[in-house]
């Protein structure tokens, strides 16, 4: 159990959030309790993230960031590659956060959220997920969430902190070449929150159909 800024914990084996006794939705889950994507899914997004090769490749690219990468495995290179050379053919990357993870508050919901990067391209805020599988529609819709949750230095808003961000997915292939997919509907936001939405209210009633059942 992680214990974190802004009150909160993580728990890695579980992926779960929590603030005090409360369990938090995290982004992905609300993308399945909502409705949106099958569980498999997202199942397969935690286990892709979390096995030997994804905590390798995500960990790399993460100190690359930071500044204090090391030597690292040869199966893990190709795709750190990708990174960097995604990263040197952008205009003026500048790096704000990586592995930022919160508790955010939309709509006065609580989701739990770790963002892979955060960076200011040709002076365009944007938040990105680094992808070493397939990348799909639904990746727009976790994104948006990490856009309205992610805090900014101008907006308190999560519509405005959206509105202000651009959001893309960097697959990173084993062939060391970066591939950009860009999200860029509006009604993503609305998507997001409406799940949200329906997360909370299935958490709330969830023990009277249990029961029924």
């Amino acid at each position: 159990m992680q214990h974190l800024g802004n009150g909160f914990t993580f728990n890695a084996e579980r992926h779960e959030y929590r603030l005090g006794h409360q369990v938090v939705p995290a982004t992905t889950s609300v993308l399945s309790t909502g409705g949106l994507v099958a569980f498999n899914f997202v199942s397969l997004e935690v286990l892709e993230r979390r096995s030997e090769l994804g905590r390798a490749v995500h960990l790399a690219c993460h100190l690359h960031n930071i500044g204090k990468l090391g030597d690292c495995d040869n199966r893990v290179r190709p795709y750190l590659k990708a990174w960097i050379l995604f990263k040197e053919k952008c205009k003026n990357f500048r790096l704000i956060s990586s592995e930022y993870q919160t508790v955010a508050f939309i709509n006065g919901m609580a989701v739990g959220m770790q963002l892979d990067w955060n960076a200011s391209i040709d002076r365009e805020d944007t938040v990105g997920e680094l992808k070493i599988g397939k990348v799909y529609p639904h990746h727009g819709i976790q994104l948006a969430a990490y856009a309205a949750g992610l805090p900014h230095p101008k907006y308190e808003q999560p519509m405005a902190r959206f509105m202000a961000r651009k959001r893309i997915v960097v697959e990173l292939g084993g062939n060391a070449v970066p591939k950009v997919h860009k999200f860029e509907q509006r009604s993503d936001y609305e998507v997001f929150v409406s799940l949200l939405h329906v997360t909370c209210w299935k958490r709330r009633f969830e023990s009277i159909y249990r029961d029924q059942s």
